[in-house]
């Protein structure tokens, strides 16, 4: 009985996130069209986004928003890509707002990392 209880509690304890996971390759495209372009939330501090972000992002740090999800709550009925450097802070963010009924959340694989790394532009904010 113990073993079924281990085995429920690290299945359960796994990530649930189910946001679509994209490549910065689909980002790109997504972003790119004309008629209809997602919600970018780049969840990284202001001076990482300042150093460098996609452009049209929003920025909202995660802690601000994971204190106060109101920040974003006109985004939920959009199509929202949440990222930030690595991926941690967006799972913390894309995870609250699944629990807040958020339907249409896209997970970049990578996050800018990875568009950095694809040698994809970014604007600056710092003068």
């Amino acid at each position: 009985m113990k073993k079924i209880y281990l085995a429920l509690t690290l299945l359960l304890s796994f990530d649930l996130v189910s946001a679509e996971l994209w490549n910065v390759e689909q980002l790109k495209e997504a972003i790119s069209e004309l008629d209809h372009k997602p919600v970018l939330l780049d969840v990284r501090t202001q001076s990482e986004y300042n150093d460098g972000h996609i452009r049209d992002a929003i920025n909202i740090s995660h802690d601000q928003i994971l204190k106060r999800p109101q920040l974003v709550a006109e985004y939920k009925d959009s199509q929202i890509v949440v990222f930030c450097r690595s991926g941690v802070r967006a799972g913390k963010v894309i995870e609250m707002l699944e629990g807040l009924g958020f339907k249409e959340i896209i997970d970049i694989d990578g996050d800018m990392l990875a568009w950095n790394e694809a040698g994809y532009s970014v604007e600056s904010s710092n003068e």
